[in-house]
């Protein structure tokens, strides 16, 4: 607890410096500052014009979906180098929490957290499911995670279970909202869970470019024939579904890391998951950009649109 206080301390000091900025955090902030400053902001400029502009977003957003104790919440605590997320949470009580980083560490619920990102506000239009949004905040500086927004989901069952709201609907809803889609398939648990075949092949129809399979925790999936043989059996699943039968399907293995450093047989890819994590930031920086160049000069054209028709009615008159 102590060392938590100590960090946890040091990262609220540097979060207000500029300087502890990335160039990339930096060239971000300052692009949607441009949209939304007060007075001079392309958004208001663009309104006075009669045009609605969206400031882009800070962070990028990572969706992670899989059966229940696929180790999603591992995962994201493993990124963040903290214990953000609580693991093993009964299926029953499973919400969505964003897992963002910012000045201090606190706990949002479902209102405030849609009153912290107004793109998420349609959420609230799907029944039930506000009570079941939580945000983490973390001053946590680790790997990318100042330019990340983690949105963790509820574990995914079949059979009776009833979810307290539609979380088909609510996942495919994040889903238009993410930048990259992690799916994490759990080779002792329920990997081949209809209701997670069901999702994916729904999400890849719109969102083939955004998906990533993963097969998690599979340090645990005994050994390496048996893995294989597990594999196997969630690739040739997946391969069923129309539109999922891409040549070459891949899917790394990915486990969270011994603490104690004992080496595990099992090839592990958890790199390749935050090099895909940092791929997307750079493509998000550049797609800001671009929006950015196209925004400005739509707005000088209305403006010259408008200086013109403005001259031609002065000489007429």
């Amino acid at each position: 607890a102590k060392m938590s206080g100590k960090v946890r301390h040091r990262g609220t000091a540097s979060a207000g410096d500029s300087t502890s900025l990335s160039i990339n955090e930096k060239i971000l902030k300052e692009c949607h500052n441009l949209y939304i400053e007060p007075e001079n902001g392309l958004v208001k400029i663009a309104e006075e014009l009669g045009l609605t502009l969206l400031a882009p977003r800070k962070k990028i957003n990572v969706l992670l979906i899989g059966n229940h104790s696929a180790g999603k919440s591992t995962f994201i605590n493993w990124y963040v180098e903290e214990h953000v997320q609580k693991t093993g949470v009964a299926i029953e009580t499973q919400g969505f929490t964003f897992v963002t980083s910012g000045r201090k560490r606190e706990s949002l619920t479902g209102n405030a957290t849609l009153h912290l990102y107004g793109h998420f506000e349609p959420l609230r239009q799907i029944e039930g499911v506000v009570d079941y949004l939580t945000t983490e905040i973390s001053t946590s500086k680790q790997k990318k995670f100042s330019l990340v927004t983690f949105v963790d989901t509820p574990g995914l069952v079949d059979g009776d279970m009833k979810y307290p709201f539609d979380v088909n609907k609510s996942i495919l809803w994040l889903g238009d909202m993410a930048d990259l889609i992690f799916v994490f398939f759990d080779p002792i648990g329920q990997a081949l869970c209809k209701r997670t075949l069901n999702l994916v092949e729904k999400l890849n129809e719109k969102h083939a470019d955004r998906m990533r399979f993963y097969l998690s925790k599979a340090d645990e999936a005994g050994h390496e024939a048996d893995r294989q043989r597990v594999l196997m059996q969630i690739v040739q699943e997946l391969c069923k579904r129309p539109g999922l039968n891409k040549t070459g399907f891949d899917m790394p293995t990915i486990y969270i890391p011994n603490p104690s450093g004992k080496p595990s047989r099992c090839v592990n890819q958890i790199e390749e998951v935050c090099k895909d994590v940092e791929k997307t930031i750079n493509q998000t920086i550049q797609n800001t950009l671009n929006a950015l160049e196209r925004d400005c000069e739509k707005i000088a054209e209305m403006v010259d649109e408008k200086l013109t028709t403005d001259s031609n009615a002065r000489s007429y008159n």
